[in-house]
């Protein structure tokens, strides 16, 4: 997969030069399908007024929470921003073996992680929540304690920070974990899985467009290592980790506040497709 990527995005450079300017370049693989904090649209057009970034590896164009902040990093920085859309499965190969310089994809920092990448200051703080079927016995559940004796099948997107949280759930049963977000609350849907573990943010964009599920705010405690701090991930001693520190330093983007606020913006914005 690695190889794959690789060939076809092209081994580039951090900071390079744009083909269509002088100006240096910061490529930032994205999902482009992880709405509110990335997707995918068919035009450059945003309701807040902004530009969405044209993808450069597929059709379309690429807007929300982290393309919004990440072209702010970019004019901070005085560079150019390309938009690569990378699979999850596949988007830190991508990153180590030079496709693009950094990924802002709801990438949570850990010990573990930081062993083989550097990571920048967090940009966003997530809250971990369930997601069940308003029409399930789990609906009016307040506590994790509740669910003790009932075999609660768990899903979550798979190769992330959620899944420790699986362990807190007393008698849960380890469901499949799915490649995108949509598909976790699809199987929650149609029954595969009876709760789906995931940040509040992206189970209120889910059920803003889904029908038929209920976000439940439990009592989940932090795992140890399995922080909630989105950070933007580079390769192990890339210069380009400390520039584009420097540009969130000057940006002084580091109040809960202003996460939420234009996580909230992003919300009302995004398309329903995604």
């Amino acid at each position: 997969m690695s190889l794959v990527v690789s060939m076809t995005l092209g081994v580039t450079g951090c900071g390079s030069k744009s083909s269509d300017s002088d100006k240096k370049v910061l490529k930032v693989a994205f999902e482009c399908a992880y709405a509110p904090y990335n997707w995918t649209q068919e035009s450059p057009e945003v309701g807040n007024g902004k530009q969405a970034v044209k993808i450069k590896n597929a059709d379309g164009y690429a807007y929300g929470y982290e393309v919004e902040f990440a072209q702010r990093i970019a004019d901070e920085m005085g560079y150019e921003l390309e938009v690569y859309k990378i699979e999850w499965s596949s988007i830190l190969m991508g990153l180590q073996d030079g496709s693009y310089d950094a990924v802002m994809t709801g990438v949570c920092y850990s010990p573990e992680r930081d062993e083989t990448y550097d990571f920048s200051t967090p940009y966003y703080k997530r809250q971990i929540v369930g997601v069940v079927r308003a029409d399930s016995e789990y609906a009016n559940y307040t506590k994790l304690s509740q669910f003790a004796g009932k075999n609660t099948k768990l899903t979550t997107q798979i190769a992330t920070n959620y899944v420790p949280y699986k362990d807190e759930v007393p008698g849960g049963v380890i469901a499949t974990d799915y490649e995108t977000s949509s598909e976790c609350f699809l199987a929650v849907q149609n029954k595969t899985a009876d709760m789906v573990i995931l940040d509040y943010t992206t189970s209120i964009s889910a059920l803003s467009t889904m029908n038929n599920l209920k976000m439940l705010n439990l009592d989940f405690t932090e795992p140890e290592g399995a922080s909630n701090d989105c950070c933007i991930v580079f390769r192990e001693g890339d210069p380009m980790r400390d520039t584009v520190q420097e540009a969130l330093d000057k940006l002084n983007w580091n109040d809960k506040a202003e996460f939420d606020k234009l996580m909230d913006e992003m919300v009302k914005l995004q398309p329903s497709s995604n």
